[in-house]
């Protein structure tokens, strides 16, 4: 278990959250699943809710605002900024597409969002007085972050341009390259296999659990879906599942220490 109490450094994933057609139903779905407590903002805030784990922030649940385009569900990322601007106009400047531009968010900070120039959706975060995640690698909340691309080598340059990170390749079949600050991991990029189907670009979240097939069980019984087998990895044992909306992500259980 990792815990922050100060804004995470530039550059670095500080937080994820979930934008849904159906907000209530989602957050019914990720207590069974991860045991979310929920705190709930007024209309002022399009009533997010910020889940915790005990007093920890760990996440956010969001509805599709009243006159915005009709989304699919789906997961975002975060990346910690000082400078939201600066770092809004670098993204355009190598390639990235303004979705949202900054927006003070109360006394809570400043976010954006942006697609990169393979098409995947991301965000910054400047922490106010809401300084990101403030618990990750315990079970139910976020541990890891990969993009999967139609170009990861394109990604790739961009990220460790965007984020001023290293990419080391991944050893085997795959192509797939870990971005780092040092020697501190900060996420993978993984090439899309044309074999997949028609995968959009995206980052999808790995949410850390106790045990995986017990939370796979619940995320069926509680109305999600399983993409694959159960899979283990030198990091755990993993599984990519779909909230009852839609919304993609993993599940994984570390190995034993």
């Amino acid at each position: 278990m990792t815990t922050y109490s100060h804004p995470k450094p530039a550059g670095t994933p500080t937080w994820v959250d979930l934008v849904t057609p159906d907000a209530g139903a989602a957050r019914k779905f990720y207590d069974a699943v991860f045991g979310w407590e929920y705190d709930v903002s007024g209309p002022e805030f399009g009533d997010y809710a910020t889940a915790r784990l005990g007093q920890r922030m760990t996440a956010g649940i969001a509805g599709n605002q009243p006159g915005a385009p009709a989304m699919p569900a789906a997961w975002g990322l975060y990346f910690a900024t000082e400078a939201i601007e600066a770092d809004v106009a670098r993204a355009q400047e190598l390639g990235a597409r303004v979705l949202y531009p900054p927006m003070v968010i109360g006394e809570f900070g400043s976010m954006a969002t942006c697609e990169d120039p393979t098409g995947a959706a991301f965000g910054f975060w400047q922490a106010g007085k809401h300084i990101g995640a403030q618990v990750t690698d315990e079970p139910g909340s976020m541990t890891w972050y990969e993009l999967y691309s139609p170009d990861a080598r394109k990604a790739r340059d961009f990220y460790t341009a965007l984020l001023g990170a290293t990419a080391d390749p991944m050893p085997g079949g795959l192509e797939y390259y870990v971005l780092k600050h040092g020697e501190k991991m900060l996420g993978g990029i993984m090439q899309i296999d044309p074999a997949w189907g028609n995968l959009h670009p995206q980052w999808v979240i790995y949410f850390s659990v106790a045990n995986t097939e017990e939370t796979v069980a619940t995320i069926v019984k509680h109305g999600g879906k399983v993409l694959g087998p159960i899979d283990d990895s030198p990091y755990g044992r993993f599984a990519a599942v779909t909230d009852p909306s839609g919304a993609t992500f993993k599940v994984i259980q570390p190995p034993a220490s």
